[in-house]
C-alpha cells in the first residue's frame, strides 16, 4: 500500500523527527511504501517551495492512504491538509485518512468550535479506503 505521511518539516524538533521516523520504519516493515516529505521530497527548492508543493500534492494523489502526524505550527502540514480536503471532499476520491497523533489533541478537538483539528478528525472518522 502507498502511504503519504503528512508531518512537519521545518518546524519539526529532533525529538519529533525521531518519533515520526520510528512510525515510518514500522509501516515500511509491514510492507507499505511510505512517502515521508522530510526524507523523500527534495527540500532544496530554488522555486521557493513550488516544487515541494507540486511533488507532495502529486504523491498525495497517488497514495492509497494518507497518514497525518499533526503539528499545528507547521504551515506545510496545513497546505497538505488543504490538498487532502480537496481530493476527498471536492473531487470525491476515497482515501483513508489516519490521524496518527490524535491522542495528543483529543481535549483540544472537544473544546474547539472550528479548527483544522476538527476537519482532520472528520476526515479521519469519515474516510473509507480505496480510490475514486
Amino acid at each position: 500500500m502507498k502511504i503519504f505521511l503528512i508531518s512537519p518539516v521545518r518546524t519539526a524538533s529532533l525529538e519529533n523527527i525521531e518519533l515520526i521516523k520510528k512510525y515510518v520504519e514500522k509501516l515500511e516493515r509491514e510492507g507499505h511504501q511510505v512517502h515521508w516529505p522530510i526524507r523523500d521530497t527534495e527540500q532544496n527548492d530554488p522555486t521557493g517551495g513550488i516544487n515541494i508543493c507540486d511533488t507532495n500534492l502529486k504523491k498525495l494523489f497517488e497514495a492509497d492512504e494518507i497518514h497525518v502526524w499533526y503539528f499545528k505550527e507547521s504551515s506545510g502540514t496545513h497546505f497538505d491538509l488543504g490538498g487532502v480536503y480537496v481530493l476527498i471532499r471536492i473531487l470525491g476520491y476515497k482515501k483513508r485518512v489516519v490521524f496518527v497523533n490524535k491522542n495528543d489533541f483529543t481535549q483540544e478537538i472537544a473544546k474547539s468550535e472550528k479548527s483544522f483539528l476538527k476537519v482532520l478528525n472528520f476526515l479521519d472518522k469519515e474516510s473509507q479506503g480505496g480510490q475514486k
